[in-house]
């Protein structure tokens, strides 16, 4: 099904490294679509994630954002383009269905029902996608921040996961991915849907070591002696989004070497310094 409808980004809160306009667009669920979300992976210190154009990568049905690591979650999505390809070689006829991705439209509601949208704003990206390949969709992998420092802020969301319980919120997040293909035509994808947990600490791990047995509390000791194995285990790409991280490789965050709590006072941590 097409659609001709008026997209105006001059209405919604775009964040920094975005721009305000008004464009045309063309709603076709056939021609650009987000296929998924890709995991992200865990590297060696330094290192980037790296994803491919491969529609078998491993992917995610939900994510999590721990705001003790990020002010901002930015996953990385696949998106197809299944516009057949209109150049010939044997005739000057230009290729028009190349499609440079410009950005996405994002907008955030919580999981109550019915659903309270909390934001949305429009945030520049870009990707290239070819043209269909005989049958076969092309895919680049595009990320795009889907939800903003603003709403992890919020009262009803990082109040709520930093209070005594460290409750976890659950946001739901919706991107329609826009471009314009070398013939000029401007090209929206359908809306994608992809929930988020909101914590404050989840995703750090404690190794058995890292556990004082007579209390059975984690403190992360082993850290400040070189045995808690930060510098052989790896590290997920992006530390606090999706993949857990070994409290050795965070000792700047608080919550990687919490102090000891006993009956009668408090043991300082001998992993923080």
């Amino acid at each position: 099904m097409k659609r001709v409808c008026g997209h105006v980004l001059a209405g919604l809160t775009v964040l920094a490294g975005g721009a305000v306009g008004t464009s045309a667009c063309v709603h076709d669920d056939s021609t650009i679509f987000v296929f998924d979300v890709l995991a992200p992976q865990e590297v060696s210190n330094g290192q980037l994630c790296s994803y491919s154009s491969s529609t078998t990568q491993l992917y995610l049905s939900s994510g999590v954002a721990d705001i003790d690591f990020v002010d901002g979650y930015a996953p990385t999505y696949l998106v197809g383009n299944q516009m057949v390809p209109q150049g010939n070689p044997s005739t000057p006829q230009d290729e028009t269905s190349f499609v440079t991705i410009q950005g996405a439209v994002v907008r955030i509601t919580d999981s109550s029902s019915p659903p309270r949208q909390l934001a949305t704003f429009t945030r520049l990206t870009s990707g290239p996608l070819l043209p269909l390949n005989g049958t076969t969709p092309s895919y680049t992998p595009i990320s795009v921040l889907t939800i903003d420092h603003d709403t992890l802020l919020r009262p009803d969301v990082a109040g709520v996961v930093s209070g005594p319980d460290r409750s976890i919120v659950r946001l739901v997040t919706y991107v329609r991915f826009f471009g314009q293909t070398t013939g000029g035509l401007s090209v929206e994808s359908g809306e994608f849907e992809f929930p988020v947990d909101v914590c404050r600490g989840c995703l750090i791990t404690f190794a058995p070591q890292d556990i004082n047995p007579e209390f059975e509390a984690p403190n992360c000791g082993n850290a400040a002696t070189g045995m808690g194995g930060a510098q052989t285990l790896p590290i997920p790409c992006t530390p606090g989004q999706d993949i857990p991280i070994d409290c050795s490789q965070c000792q700047s965050i608080p919550d990687c070497h919490p102090p000891l709590v006993v009956p009668g006072g408090v043991i300082p941590d001998a992993g923080a310094g």
